[in-house]
């Protein structure tokens, strides 16, 4: 029966060993899992962030060409704009010589 009772101490502290060790790498390799899950995450964080500057610098690149072509478009507005108020005075001008000479006209007839 001694022998009986070591076998049996030995087994229990051998099984109680195991079990300790088992719980030990239950711990750790969640403490690992959950290590992996912040790696990933703050990876994935960096990826938004470097997507957004990127989108956020083709934005800024596209404004800039949008704001460009505004000027220019302005810049020709301003040019047809004076460009018709020229031809605004000059038709003045010409109607005002018709009349003046429908007048002459008129008046050599009459």
């Amino acid at each position: 029966m001694d022998a009986l009772k070591i076998v049996a101490i030995v087994l229990g502290a051998t099984g109680f060993w195991k079990l300790i060790e088992v719980l030990l790498q239950f711990g750790m390799q969640k403490k690992l899992k959950n290590a992996e899950i912040r790696n990933l995450n703050i990876q994935a964080n960096s990826l938004v962030v470097e997507n957004y500057k990127l989108w956020s610098e083709n934005m800024e690149k596209r404004l800039k060409q949008l704001e460009s072509k505004n000027a220019l478009m302005n810049k020709t507005i301003t040019k047809q704009r004076d460009r018709i108020t020229e031809l605004e005075k000059y038709v003045d001008q010409l109607e005002a010589e018709i009349q003046l000479y429908n007048k002459q006209k008129k008046d050599e007839r009459g």
